[in-house]
């Protein structure tokens, strides 16, 4: 998934927002959550984390980050890895899952959504 990262990251760049290092934000329970990529514009965070398989342990596991750190997280999976039930959970917690093709023109499809997404 070092494709999707990089796609990611070019599109991150492209659309305006700066990569966070270290890849922590602390949440408001004190607790300090890491993900496998983070960006962000200064006033939101974007986070991703990627799995080899979702089901809906990996889910609950990226919205407790979600819920904790205020930002949103999407979950990166390849295709076929992700239960019916993960995605029904995801649905209702409003987290994306993005295939890896999905990942490469995440922030362009951001761009293109009405302004309240980068400001």
């Amino acid at each position: 998934m070092e494709f999707e990262k990089l796609a990611l990251e070019v599109g991150a760049l492209k659309a305006g927002l700066g990569a966070v290092t270290p890849r922590v934000l602390q949440g408001s329970s004190g607790v300090e959550h890491r993900f496998d990529l983070l960006f962000s514009d200064g006033a939101r965070n974007y986070a991703f984390d990627f799995y080899d398989t979702v089901t809906e342990a990996e889910v609950v596991m990226s919205y407790a980050k979600q819920f904790d750190a205020g930002c949103q997280v999407s979950i990166v999976s390849p295709p076929g890895t992700v239960t019916d039930e993960a995605k029904q959970l995801a649905l209702s917690y409003n987290m994306r899952l993005l295939t890896p093709e999905a990942a490469t023109t995440f922030f362009a499809l951001e761009r293109a959504a009405p302004r309240h997404t980068f400001g």
